[in-house]
């Protein structure tokens, strides 16, 4: 077996080739005397032919009307129904002179050809029910043929086949499919859950089955480590790029702090507040680091949100229950939920933060804003990375960054949380961005699989 499934295809399909052929064989071996038995068409029609020439033969040889009755009485005693006849009642009858084969004659009126029978519907001729045998120009003799049902040799045949050839046909498909397209199935769900944002270096596709499939699978694991080395490689440099330009920055703002011209200091305060927001917003993003699930309460945490932005001269409220127990990533949560007020603060009057429980343990999070809102074709959009629709909601604040803040907070969500994360309309004006948490069971441990930030 174990040969087997590392042989080639082309070698795997040959011994199931022949693998079928020595299955056939042996059902056909062991099957064919139970099924048929004594009820095998050629031989019932062989033996009754062949009694029918020893009786002719006999008559025939008949010297006396006594030899003939004794003749005939031996047909009777065999099961054949035989009579005499007079030359006047041949007339129309299908006949045989002897000394022709009286075998092949009855075999042929009995079980005719598969042509003959053919012929035979095709001009709607009837077989006929007697076979005259002509003895000489004064003696002759009227065969009654037999009748055998259909069903004696049809059902023997069709559980035959079904024996020998279908059942051996449906178990060697489905071990042959089996052997051949299960590695394949572990390559392609292996390729379904890899991602090249994972920073490990395991080779995801297993390296088994045929010769050609490991093939496949070698090739697979090259082509991700090589994937794999470039994005971390270029991910690293983006690291490394958006870190190191926080001391250029910093000396930036010290020289602008000591500017004497007030008005044009503050527009540069303003624009390396806005070179650091939109690092901290890719570092954010290139930060892949795994975060423990653990119990807290996400009024409490919520509630914080809300004060630090109102802090910070923003109109921000929280509804929903004084406590809410649950189990999350909470680093990853608080970093979601600043995203989605930030970026309502931005373009709105008043941002309100939801929190409903929900069944089977479950949390559903609303953030709402009075702002412009998006439309549908946007809604689908700004999740992308550095998509921005700045645009869509105009209401003379400037706003910036790299277009990151939903992605960040959709990988957390769906990813790091197997939450859902919806964009939605909200009434009268604004946009509600809605987060739906399952409970603790639903949760994927910070060791397993991730395709993006997860907080």
């Amino acid at each position: 077996m174990k040969f087997l499934r590392g042989a080639s295809l082309r070698n795997q399909i040959l011994l199931l080739a022949i693998l079928l052929v020595v299955l056939v064989s042996l059902v056909a071996v062991v099957s064919e005397p139970f099924i048929y038995g004594r009820h095998d068409k050629g031989l019932e029609i062989g033996l009754f032919a062949g009694k029918a020439e020893l009786v002719v033969s006999r008559f025939a040889r008949a010297a006396t009307i006594a030899d003939e009755d004794a003749a005939l009485q031996t047909a009777a005693e065999n099961g054949l129904r035989l009579k005499r006849i007079s030359a006047q009642e041949m007339t129309g009858q299908a006949v045989v002179n002897l000394p022709k084969d009286v075998l092949a004659a009855t075999r042929a009126a009995i079980d005719p050809s598969f042509f003959q029978a053919l012929a035979d519907l095709v001009t709607h001729r009837h077989r006929p029910e007697d076979l005259v045998i002509r003895i000489d120009a004064d003696r002759a003799l009227q065969l009654q043929l037999p009748t055998f049902p259909d069903y004696l040799w049809f059902a023997p045949a069709v559980l035959s086949g079904l024996l020998k050839i279908i059942v051996p046909l449906v178990v060697l498909g489905y071990f042959s499919s089996w052997l051949i397209t299960r590695p394949l199935e572990r390559i392609a769900a292996a390729a379904e859950r890899e991602s090249v944002l994972d920073e490990t270096w395991a080779e995801p596709f297993d390296v088994e089955g045929a010769s050609e499939i490991r093939s496949l699978a070698n090739s697979l694991n090259l082509m991700r480590a090589r994937i794999q080395h470039m994005a971390v490689d270029r991910t690293r440099v983006l690291r490394a790029v958006s870190h190191d330009l926080r001391t250029p920055l910093t000396r930036l703002r010290m020289r602008a702090e000591r500017f004497e011209q007030s008005d044009l200091r503050d527009l540069m305060l303003r624009d390396i507040s806005t070179l650091a927001a939109m690092i901290d917003e890719s570092l954010a993003f290139l930060n892949n680091t795994p975060e423990e699930s653990r119990k807290v309460d996400l009024s409490s945490l919520i509630q914080t949100i809300c004060s630090d932005f109102t802090d910070t001269g923003h109109h921000v409220v929280f509804e929903g229950p004084r406590r809410q127990v649950f189990v999350c990533k909470p680093q990853g949560i608080t970093r979601a939920i600043s995203n989605l007020v930030s970026n309502s603060a931005r373009y709105a009057e008043k941002v309100t933060i939801e929190l409903e429980p929900m069944a089977a343990g479950g949390v559903r999070i609303i953030v709402r804003d009075n702002g412009p809102g998006l439309s549908d074709d946007l809604k689908r959009r700004v999740a992308e990375p550095f998509f921005k629709a700045d645009e869509a909601r105009q209401s003379g604040k400037a706003g910036g960054g790299f277009g990151l803040g939903l992605p960040i907070t959709k990988g957390i969500v769906e990813k790091g949380h197997n939450g859902t994360f919806l964009l939605l309309d909200n009434k009268p004006t604004g946009l509600a961005a809605v987060i739906e948490l399952p409970p603790l069971d639903a949760l994927p441990t910070a060791s397993g699989r991730r395709d993006g930030p997860s907080g």
